[in-house]
């Protein structure tokens, strides 16, 4: 990865198109990376239209030709998922470099008009099925949310494992901590204590809105090529040293739990983290490589499962973990520097690839993580990344 870039305004109501906002990320990461655009002839992005841009409307707006293009799911979960899919194009040959790019409009200012769309019980894309989803939706029942499965997740979760509200409030009081040296984070400026946790009600089971993502316009771009073409431009370099993709079934039901939780038709039993991870075969490295971890967090919770998913901590063991040794820059394992979905702002898992870069690049402030060499990706659910400024990765 040599360029990143994000558009000139991040927040809750600029007033600006997808396509404005998504060119806005992408000169941007041609100016970071020293590049023409004519030397982009690879694409891929997880957000289509309405909210977002599709594919060949940027690629005729931006002017660019294209060899290689993919366009996924218009979900958050698949940031990692389209930078594997660019850095496997790259290693086949189909393209030397592939712009990884993503706006989305939340339904605030610009997009104002895409709200009938949504379905009327407050869901979207799979609460509209009849039943089932991801979110342990059931429409049936006025489970039609994101907010609705988390919540449920997180009760079990506590019910299970004796985990309360106050080890819960590390995770977005932490965050909210970063997000106060990150000027791009929608939250700058607004700390949050432990009495302001407390004095928020509970919005949805045990979760308040401190343990919510914070929904932001904007967008953001990775640039993925070779080795040989990244030493040429002789900037800063990330290797993708390791990757896994989603896992899908019975266990992966609910992403915001994780196997053995038992959530929705999912299995209960005593999850054991494998032994090894493909993630860390590929890179020849192990968690004890590790510098950093970072996660998809729409919700506070989302942070203790994938700690688990990932061997970290034994199953059950994720909160208590988090409350005697934090998650800061201080902590064995700092998580999402950047703010992340709670405190950044939601964009779909690429403000921390964005994040990940440039604490690998040095460049991250007084977040930055001290000596940081490899970082690691990994949800609930199963993908993951590996990070690394190793050039031999």
């Amino acid at each position: 990865m040599v360029g990143t870039g994000t558009s000139e305004t991040i927040g809750k109501d600029p007033g600006r198109s997808p396509l404005r906002l998504q060119f806005e990320s992408f000169t941007a990461a041609l100016d970071d990376a020293g590049l023409d655009k004519s030397a982009i002839d690879g694409m891929v992005t997880a957000w289509g239209a309405p909210r977002g841009v599709d594919y060949d409307e940027f690629t005729v707006a931006a002017g660019l030709e294209i060899d290689w293009v993919a366009q996924l799911w218009t979900h958050g979960r698949w940031a990692a998922s389209t930078l594997q899919q660019a850095a496997m194009a790259v290693t086949m040959g189909l393209a030397t470099t592939v712009v990884v790019i993503n706006s989305h409009v939340a339904g605030l200012g610009y997009a104002r008009h895409l709200a009938p769309m949504r379905n009327p019980l407050g869901g979207v894309d799979e609460s509209l099925r009849d039943g089932g989803g991801p979110y342990a939706n059931w429409t049936l029942h006025g489970s039609s949310g994101a907010a609705a499965g988390a919540a449920l997740a997180l009760q079990q979760y506590m019910d299970r494992y004796g985990a309360t509200s106050e080890d819960l409030s590390v995770i977005p009081i932490t965050q909210r901590a970063f997000a106060q040296d990150n000027p791009l984070a929608l939250l700058h400026g607004t700390p949050l204590s432990i009495t302001d946790y407390f004095s928020q009600p509970e919005l949805i089971g045990r979760l308040r809105a401190a343990d919510i993502c914070e929904m932001v316009d904007g967008s953001t771009c990775l640039i993925v090529t070779t080795p040989e073409r990244a030493a040429d431009l002789g900037r800063p370099v990330v290797n993708i040293a390791g990757m896994q993709g989603i896992a899908s079934g019975r266990d992966n039901y609910n992403f915001f739990s994780r196997p053995g939780m038992g959530s929705g038709i999912s299995d209960s039993y005593d999850y054991v983290a494998p032994s090894s991870f493909r993630v860390f075969d590929m890179a020849g490295r192990s968690r004890d490589d590790v510098d950093g971890f970072y996660t998809y967090d729409p919700f506070s919770a989302q942070v203790w499962m994938a700690l688990e998913r990932w061997g970290y901590v034994a199953a059950g063991e994720a909160a208590a973990y988090c409350s005697e040794n934090g998650i800061g820059l201080n902590s064995p394992l700092p998580m999402n520097t950047s703010g992340g979905s709670l405190a950044e702002g939601h964009l779909y898992g690429f403000g921390h690839m964005l994040e990940m870069v440039r604490q690998l690049r040095g460049e991250a402030g007084a977040r930055q993580i001290p000596g940081a060499r490899t970082l690691h990706w990994g949800t609930p659910w199963g993908d993951a990344l590996l990070m690394t400024n190793d050039r031999s990765a």
